[in-house]
């Protein structure tokens, strides 16, 4: 199995590179890959290219008064347009290995959050976009599509600038923060990406157990 990850550097991408076996192509902004314009970046993509994971994401909190137009922008043009981008310059390899998509979204898609409404709005976005890729992509080419959409995961570099702006924003202490956040989580901690990337690895291991998945979007936490 050959698979190319979109954030494959840190956070939960980097789990998925070490745990999903196979061929993985990285695809990165720490080297200079942009998932808005994948084909400027890196090239073609490659031709073996059987799995697609977009996991690559951006979040900027503020209050709805303080958002500018460049980080709505910029989180709404990473998390949503880079599904769709991605999926479209990755195309002719899947359509030829009747391959796999898989887009981590978020809890986020469907639940509102305070100072979050450019992610939340993306997130939201990156659901139906998982739908609609589903609708259009599965029966016409034999490609599977689905989503995850994990809670707050530990020790991501997002998870830890978000912790980073509500202290700012809030005038909280770091402890505050931690606490608050934890307190919306059932098992009182914070998902380790590693258990979301091992299900995901699962999932694609056998074709048999993703390819009935198509135009779903499964929670991962609470």
């Amino acid at each position: 199995m050959t698979i190319l990850i979109t954030g494959s550097r840190s956070g939960l991408g980097a789990a998925l590179a070490e745990v999903v076996g196979g061929r993985v192509y990285n695809f990165d902004h720490q080297q200079g890959h942009d998932v808005r314009d994948p084909q400027r970046t890196y090239g073609d993509c490659p031709a073996d290219v059987e799995v697609l994971i977009n996991c690559a994401g951006v979040n900027k909190t503020n209050w709805l008064e303080n958002v500018t137009d460049a980080e709505w922008d910029d989180v709404m043009d990473t998390n949503a347009k880079g599904i769709f981008k991605m999926t479209q310059w990755a195309l002719p390899a899947l359509i030829r290995n009747k391959g796999t998509v898989v887009n981590i979204v978020s809890n986020a898609a469907h639940m509102p959050m305070t100072c979050s409404a450019a992610y939340n709005a993306s997130k939201g976005a990156a659901h139906i976009l998982t739908l609609q890729l589903a609708r259009e992509l599965t029966k016409k080419h034999g490609i599977t599509v689905f989503g995850i959409a994990p809670n707050k995961m530990a020790g991501t570099g997002m998870s830890r600038d978000i912790e980073r702006q509500v202290v700012e924003q809030r005038g909280w202490t770091k402890e505050q923060a931690a606490a608050y956040q934890l307190a919306a989580l059932l098992p009182g901690e914070e998902t380790p990406p590693r258990a979301v990337a091992e299900f995901i690895a699962f999932l694609l291991s056998e074709r048999y157990r993703h390819k009935y998945l198509s135009g779903t979007v499964i929670p991962y936490g609470a």
